[in-house]
C-alpha cells in the first residue's frame, strides 16, 4: 500500500522497498526478497550500497539454507548469485565483497570434501590479487591438507616475506619437512613458529602442538607425543587427513578416550574422502571399546570388503559376532585368521571361548590349551584350561594351569581356583577363604543349605548363574567320591540353571551326556 502510494524516490518509498525485501527474508522467500532490494537498487541508485549487501545477503541465507538442508550444489548456486551481484560493480567496496564471497565459495568447497574445485578457485583468485595473504594462506593450508607439497613449497616464499606472516610461514615449511620425514627441521620450524605466534593465535598454536607432536612420536619419544596431541586436541583441533584422523584416534584409544575418536573417524569415512582399510578398522575398535557392538560391527565389514586378508580384523569382527550371539560366524572369522597367522594365540583363546559356547569341549580344551602354553596372561586363560583340564579328567594339566593362575594371582582368587585347589588337595587349601560350596565340601552343610545360600542375588539371572556354578563344583567333588548318582543329580540342577554362555553349564551338559 505505501509502495502503490508513495511518490518513486522518496524515503518512504525506499524504506517500504527494503522493508518488504528484509520481511520476504524473515518468510525464508530468498529469491523474492534479493529481486526486491533489485528494484530498490534500480529504482533508488543512491542507496545501491545498500541494496547490493542486503540482495546479496539474502542470496547468502539461501545459501545457508540450502547447506543446512544438506543440498551443496544449491548452496554453491546460491553462494555464486551473491559473487555475481558485485560482478559488474567498481570500487574498492565491491572487490572485497566478490573476493570474501569467493573466499567463502573456496572454503565451503573444502568442507564438502571438492578439493580440486576449491584448489583452482583460490589459484584464480590469487593469480588476479597476488597479495591476497588471506587467500594465499587458505591455499597453502589447503594443498597441506591434500598433500601437494611441490605446490606449498612454490607459496610459502611471498608468505615468509611478511615479517607477520613469521608464524605461518614457519608452521607451512615445518609441514613440508614433516612430509619429507625430514623430523627435526620440522619439529624446530614448529617451535620456532610456538615462539613467534601472538597470544590470540589459538587455532595456529593448537595445530603447531598436533604437529609437534607427530614429530616427538616419530622421534621415539612415546610419552611426550601423547601429552602433546592430547593437549592439541583438547584444545580445539581436529584432524583433517587420514594420517592425522589415524595418530590421533590411536592415541585416544590408549588414553581410554575412545568415544572421542569416533567423530574424528567418522569425519573421514563419511565426508566421501577415501578412507582406506586401516581407517574403518581403527573406527570399529573405538565403537568396540565405546560398546555399540553393532556400529563396530559395520565398520569392520567395511574394512575388510576393502582388504579382507587381515587376521587382526578378522578376529575383532569375530569377537563382536561372538558378543551378538553369533557364534558361527564368530568361528569362521577365527579360523580364517588363523589360516593368515597360524601361530595368533590370542586368537586360539579368543576361538576356545567360542567353541565353549557352542559346546564342542574337546575342540574349547584343544584351542585354550595351545593359548595357555604360549601366553602369560591374561590369569583367567589359564584358569578356564585349568577348569576344562579338570572337568575333562586331566588333573595334571589342571594342576599346572592352575599354579599358573595363583602365581599370577596370589590373592582374591575367584571361586573356580578355591574350588579347584580343594578337588586337587594342596597344603594351600586350609588358608583360602570357604564360602557355601567349600563348606559343603567339608561336610558342613547339606545340598540344599548350599543351594539355598546362592539363590540370592540382585537379579534372576546372577541367581542362577550363581545356582549354576555351585551345583556344578559340588557335582565335581560327589564324583571324586565315586558317588556318581549324587553327581548326576547335581549335574542335572546344574543344567536346569543355566544357559549357553555359562562354562559351568556347558561343562555339566557334555559331562551329562558323557
Amino acid at each position: 500500500q505505501v509502495l502503490s502510494a508513495a511518490a518513486t524516490g522518496s524515503d518512504d518509498a525506499r524504506a517500504a522497498r527494503q522493508l518488504r525485501g528484509l520481511l520476504l527474508m524473515a518468510e525464508g522467500e530468498w529469491d523474492q526478497a534479493a529481486d526486491a532490494f533489485n528494484e530498490s537498487y534500480l529504482a533508488d541508485p543512491e542507496t545501491a550500497g545498500t541494496s547490493l549487501q542486503l540482495r546479496s545477503e539474502a542470496y547468502l541465507e539461501k545459501a545457508r539454507d540450502a547447506m543446512d538442508g544438506g543440498n551443496a550444489d544449491a548452496a554453491l548456486a546460491a553462494i555464486d548469485e551473491a559473487i555475481a551481484v558485485y560482478q559488474d560493480q567498481s570500487g574498492q567496496e565491491s572487490l572485497q565483497k566478490r573476493t570474501a564471497f569467493r573466499l567463502m565459495r573456496a572454503r565451503f568447497l573444502t568442507g564438502i570434501g571438492r578439493f580440486e574445485a576449491a584448489i583452482q578457485d583460490l589459484q584464480s583468485l590469487t593469480g588476479q590479487q597476488p597479495e591476497n595473504y588471506e587467500a594465499l594462506i587458505t591455499l597453502a593450508s589447503l594443498y597441506a591438507s591434500v598433500e601437494r607439497w611441490d605446490s606449498l613449497e612454490a607459496i610459502i616464499e611471498p608468505i615468509a616475506a611478511r615479517p607477520e606472516l613469521a608464524d605461518m610461514a614457519l608452521y607451512l615449511e615445518g609441514r613440508a619437512a614433516l612430509a619429507k620425514n625430514r623430523v627435526g627441521t620440522a619439529r624446530a620450524k614448529f617451535e620456532a613458529a610456538i615462539e613467534a605466534l601472538p597470544k590470540e593465535a589459538d587455532l595456529l598454536r593448537r595445530s603447531l602442538f598436533f604437529y609437534r607432536g607427530i614429530c616427538l612420536e616419530k622421534l621415539g619419544r612415546q610419552d611426550e607425543a601423547e601429552t602433546e596431541i592430547l593437549h592439541a586436541l583438547d584444545a580445539g583441533f581436529r584432524p583433517e587427513t587420514r594420517a592425522e584422523a589415524l595418530t590421533a584416534s590411536r592415541i585416544l584409544l590408549r588414553a581410554s578416550r575412545a568415544a572421542e575418536a569416533i567423530p574424528i573417524l567418522e569425519a573421514i569415512t563419511l565426508n566421501r574422502i577415501e578412507p582406506g582399510a586401516e581407517v574403518w578398522a581403527m573406527l570399529g575398535r573405538a565403537h568396540l571399546a565405546t560398546d555399540t557392538p553393532a556400529l563396530a560391527l559395520s565398520a569392520f565389514n567395511e574394512s575388510l570388503r576393502i582388504q579382507p586378508d587381515q587376521a587382526e580384523i578378522l578376529a575383532l569382527r569375530g569377537t563382536v559376532l561372538r558378543k551378538i550371539g553369533d557364534l558361527e560366524g564368530a568361528l569362521a572369522d577365527f579360523d580364517t585368521a588363523l589360516q593368515l597367522e597360524p601361530d595368533n594365540h590370542p586368537v586360539h583363546y579368543a576361538r576356545g571361548l567360542a567353541t565353549l559356547q557352542l559346546g564342542r569341549i574337546e575342540d574349547a580344551k584343544a584351542s585354550i590349551a595351545r593359548a595357555a602354553l604360549a601366553l602369560e596372561a591374561p590369569p583367567g586363560l589359564h584358569l578356564l584350561h585349568a577348569v576344562l583340564a579338570y572337568a575333562m579328567g586331566d588333573h595334571d594339566g589342571a594342576s599346572v594351569s592352575l599354579n599358573r593362575y595363583q602365581q599370577l594371582v596370589p590373592e582374591q582368587q575367584n571361586s573356580s581356583a578355591i574350588y579347584l585347589t580343594y578337588l586337587l588337595p594342596t597344603e594351600e587349601a586350609d588358608a583360602l577363604p570357604k564360602d557355601a560350596v567349600c563348606r559343603y565340601f567339608l561336610g558342613e552343610l547339606n545340598r540344599k543349605e548350599t543351594l539355598d545360600a546362592f539363590g540370592f542375588a540382585e537379579s534372576p539371572e546372577q541367581a542362577r548363574q550363581q545356582i549354576c556354578a555351585a551345583a556344578f563344583w559340588m557335582a565335581q567333588w560327589e564324583r571324586a567320591q565315586d558317588a556318581t548318582e549324587k553327581s548326576r543329580e547335581l549335574l542335572k540342577i546344574s543344567i536346569h540353571a543355566g544357559q549357553a554362555d555359562f562354562t559351568e553349564y556347558q561343562l555339566a551338559k557334555w559331562q551329562w551326556d558323557m
